[in-house]
């Protein structure tokens, strides 16, 4: 066994991880292949017996509405990318993906900004892929400059805003737990984010003010160059199941 450090990183010995004295394909070749088909299967059963509620999903100016309404309009090839917060695990409920690596997300780490540097990085590595950044108001605002950059290079990425004028989850946390007693996480002054984005460049499309909203979402997803897409979320939706902090996963609210 080689072990980790033994050879330089460059070393045309070193495997980079432990390994035999061969090439990694030929060390493969002797690993037991373990599907997964009874868990998943296992998992199936299960939401079929306990279906998700995905409240106003029939409405693009909701929060599920909107994601099903993109994921309707959008092909197995987009590569979906999101910021963190709700709207990061509304995409997780809601939107169908097809294959390893279409949705790129900052997951449990947390970082908030991650979502259009994202896409922005996706569009360069596939130009010819589709890219759509689901974001919120709060996540797009820790690197909204990024714009410049998907306008310099006219990328082919879509960011669907959802704004609610808050920091979500942060305000859902406080309403929940915290008696309702709401600090730093409301944005009150209504940002326009159609005239930021148009100034950096982007075409716009607000979904409130569309006669036909789904027409509007299904156009301007197929624009070139980039596009930001605006809608108006409630501030009162919440995402679930939640764990209440200090909690164990047992102890989720809104799970059943």
């Amino acid at each position: 066994m080689i072990n980790l450090g033994f050879w330089h990183s460059f070393h045309p010995l070193s495997l980079g991880m432990l390994g035999m004295h061969a090439a990694r394909s030929t060390n493969l070749i002797i690993v037991d292949r373990q599907t997964r088909d009874e868990w998943r299967g296992m998992v199936s059963d299960i939401q079929r017996e306990f279906p998700f509620n995905q409240p106003n999903s029939g409405n693009p100016l909701c929060h599920y509405g909107l994601i099903r309404a993109a994921a309707v309009a959008l092909d197995d090839d987009t590569i979906i990318t999101t910021d963190v917060g709700q709207h990061q695990m509304w995409v997780a409920q809601a939107y169908s993906l097809h294959r390893p690596r279409q949705w790129l997300t900052s997951s449990g780490l947390g970082t908030m900004g991650f979502g259009l540097p994202a896409a922005i990085g996706a569009a360069l590595a596939k130009p010819q892929a589709k890219v759509v950044c689901f974001s919120g108001d709060g996540s797009l605002m820790m690197n909204i400059q990024e714009m410049a950059t998907a306008a310099e290079q006219q990328l082919n990425v879509k960011i669907i805003l959802m704004n609610n004028q808050s920091l979500g989850l942060v305000h859902q946390q406080q309403e929940l737990f915290f008696g309702k007693r709401i600090f730093a996480a409301d944005y009150p002054y209504r940002t326009n984010f159609i005239h930021i984005a148009e100034g950096f460049g982007f075409s716009t499309c607000d979904l409130n003010t569309a006669s036909d909203p789904y027409a509007a979402l299904h156009e301007a997803l197929n624009r070139p160059g980039p596009v930001l897409i605006h809608a108006l979320i409630d501030v009162d939706e919440k995402v679930y199941p939640m764990v209440p902090p200090g909690a164990a996963n047992i102890d989720m609210i809104g799970g059943e």
